[in-house]
Parts: C-alpha cells; sequence; structure tokens
C-alpha cells in the first residue's frame, strides 16, 4: 500500500431490526466496507470475548435495539461510535438516497481518518484519533421573546471551562437558527453550534437546537439529528426537549427559563424536577417577556431567580466554586455596562399563550 493509503474499512453493525439490518449490510457492502453483523445483543457480548475481527469504527441501529449495546461497545472498544437513528421507506426515492448519502459521509468522516496509514513510518501519537469527550453535566438555556438577549448577557458574564455542556433551546423562525449561532458566538467563551446530523454535548459547548427537525438525546452526550419535525405550536418543542433530556441526566440536569411569550417548558420543568434536575428561571422583571418565566415559576419548581448575570455568577458557583470570584468581578461590570449594549435583532417566532394542562 503507497503513502498514505487508506486501508479496506471493517464496519462492525450492531443492527436487531431484519429490514434496517438488510439497509445498511447492502449498503456498506456495495461502498466496499467489509463488515462484522451482530443481530442480537448475545452476539455483541460474545463477540467482545472472542475478540475475533479486528473492527475500525462501529454503526449502532436503534431501532428494536435495547440501549445497553451503546454501554457495551463504549466500555469495551475505542473505535469510532456511530448511530443510525432510522431508515427511511425505500419507496420514498429522494429521502432513502439522502439517508444513504449521510450515512456513507458519516463514515467517511469519522472512520477513514481512524486507519489512514504511512507506509514508511508508524503514525504519531499526534495524529491518532482521539474521541471527544461528553459533559458529564448539562444545562437547558430555554427562552422565546427576549431570549437571545438575555441569553447572550448570561453567557458574556460566564468564566470559561465551566466543565459543562449546554443545549440552548430557542423559539424562532425556520432558518433563522443559523443567524442564532452567528448572533450570539461573540464576545464569551463557549463554542456555539447548530445541531445538523450527529453532534456531542462536550464541555465548553452551547448546541442550539433547529427549528425544523427534532434531535434525539442519546448515552455519552450524543445527539442526533432526526428527520421529524417538532410537534405542537412552539418550535422547537421547548417541553420536549427539557423532558428527553431529564430522563437521560436526571440529577445531573439543570434548566434555566428565560425570557419568553409563551408558556413553553411549563411541563418539561415539572418533568425536570420530577427527575431531580435543578431549575432556575429570569426574574420576570428583568425579561422583554415575562410569560414563560411567569409559567415555569407557577409550578413551583423554580429554585433560584435572578437577571442574566446574576443568574450567571450563581451557575458558576454552583459548578465550579473556586472560579466564583472572578465571575462575580465579571457579572458586575456586564450588569453596569447593560445598559449601553445593543440589543441583538432577530426575527421570533410570537405565538399566542396557550395554557397546557398539568401533567
Amino acid at each position: 500500500m503507497s503513502g498514505g493509503a487508506v486501508a479496506k474499512l471493517t464496519i462492525g453493525i450492531v443492527a436487531v431490526n431484519d429490514l434496517n439490518r438488510y439497509c445498511i449490510l447492502n449498503l456498506l457492502r456495495a461502498a466496499d466496507y467489509d463488515v462484522v453483523v451482530l443481530s442480537t445483543l448475545e452476539k455483541l457480548q460474545h463477540y467482545f470475548k472472542v475478540d475475533s475481527v479486528n473492527v475500525d469504527a462501529w454503526l449502532i441501529d436503534l431501532k428494536d435495539n435495547d440501549l445497553t449495546v451503546l454501554d457495551i461497545v463504549n466500555d469495551n472498544c475505542e473505535q469510532p461510535l456511530l448511530v443510525n437513528d432510522d431508515i427511511p421507506a425505500n419507496d420514498d426515492v429522494k429521502a432513502y438516497q439522502y439517508w444513504e448519502r449521510c450515512l456513507l459521509e458519516k463514515l467517511e468522516s469519522t472512520a477513514v481518518p481512524s486507519i489512514v496509514k504511512n507506509s514508511e513510518e508508524q503514525q504519531s501519537s499526534d495524529d491518532k484519533k482521539t474521541i471527544e469527550p461528553w459533559a458529564d453535566r448539562v444545562w437547558v438555556l430555554a427562552a422565546s421573546l427576549g431570549g437571545p438577549d438575555a441569553v447572550k448577557r448570561f453567557l458574556q458574564a460566564l468564566p470559561a471551562n465551566l466543565p459543562i455542556s449546554m443545549v440552548y433551546a430557542q423559539h424562532t423562525e425556520d432558518s433563522f437558527d443559523q443567524q442564532l449561532v452567528t448572533a450570539l458566538n461573540t464576545n464569551h467563551p463557549y463554542s456555539m453550534v447548530l445541531a445538523r446530523g450527529e453532534k456531542i454535548l462536550s464541555e465548553g459547548s452551547v448546541v442550539i437546537v433547529p427549528v425544523d427537525r427534532q434531535l434525539r438525546f442519546l448515552p455519552f452526550g450524543r445527539v442526533v439529528e432526526t428527520r421529524n419535525s417538532w410537534e405542537g405550536i412552539y418550535q422547537p418543542a421547548i417541553d420536549q426537549v427539557i423532558a428527553e433530556l431529564a430522563r437521560l441526566y436526571r440529577e445531573k440536569l439543570g434548566v434555566i427559563v428565560f425570557s419568553g411569550m409563551c408558556n413553553d417548558a411549563e411541563i418539561g420543568v415539572r418533568v425536570a424536577k420530577s427527575c431531580g434536575s435543578t431549575v432556575w428561571a429570569q426574574t420576570p422583571e428583568s425579561c422583554a417577556s415575562p410569560e414563560m418565566p411567569l409559567a415555569a415559576i407557577a409550578t413551583g419548581c423554580v429554585s433560584e431567580q435572578g437577571t442574566p448575570e446574576q443568574l450567571a455568577r450563581l451557575l458558576s458557583e454552583t459548578v465550579s466554586p473556586q472560579i466564583s470570584k472572578n465571575v462575580s468581578q465579571q457579572a458586575n461590570t456586564l450588569i453596569e455596562k447593560k445598559n449601553t449594549t445593543a440589543p441583538i435583532e432577530l426575527v421570533e417566532l410570537v405565538k399566542p399563550i396557550e395554557l397546557k394542562e398539568a401533567l
């Protein structure tokens, strides 16, 4: 093999559903991958005991699969792990071809770099693929009307290197979520990214929930974009985002409800509280639109309230007490400058308040 050539990949497929396994197998073989197919949890466990075939990457199909397969693969190997969330019906030609293209692109961008070898010398340790660590604690930033300005103030008041990831769910018009990334991705130490394809909730990241596609939150910090639209009148559905994360992270999840003109998040904070999560809210008097925090506060689940700067200081004291002094000084400076700072202008989807039934 010439220098820089790519060896033929072997992909381990864990798929319980017969149809999905057949579709994935045909696609990967047609793309010239070698495959190891494991159709049951027992076969997967046996594979790691015998270790007879070297696998370069793992592809887990979630349909009908026990999520413990993710634990087993993650605990027993260091190879890249990809997740297939769903496969469209093959009579929907465009959707099916899009799925094929996306899956192959995932494999090429994730698995191929891990086996690129130089024939003249061994690959240096600096070039070896590393797996991005996921955050142990996650905080949801929930907002609607007035949210971008409040969230930006909050992020600017946070110190760097807090060992958390944040999921930002903001009601806005379709296609404006990318503008949200641009508008907020300044003057603070956190990396903002729109959740497209598959992402990791890594420390120091802010993952923005897309308006047009539901997300699926999985163990090990994985976030997978689906083809399904959000249900309900609010886009994205903050109740759903909070509830799914709360069931996964439980007491390691925090929720902050910022300014908003609706009662979305009211049910979500109830679920979060029942799972042992922490719930805070922006003080209504500091909001451009107080309805969303008021709805959360009315549930009795909110334990702390404050301005964006005060909430940033509280979060730093809660998560990393040793740096609370620095963030307090930073937050106080921002409070003084707040009135001279122009608010972010974004087109937002303002929807009428709809009271929801309590759980």
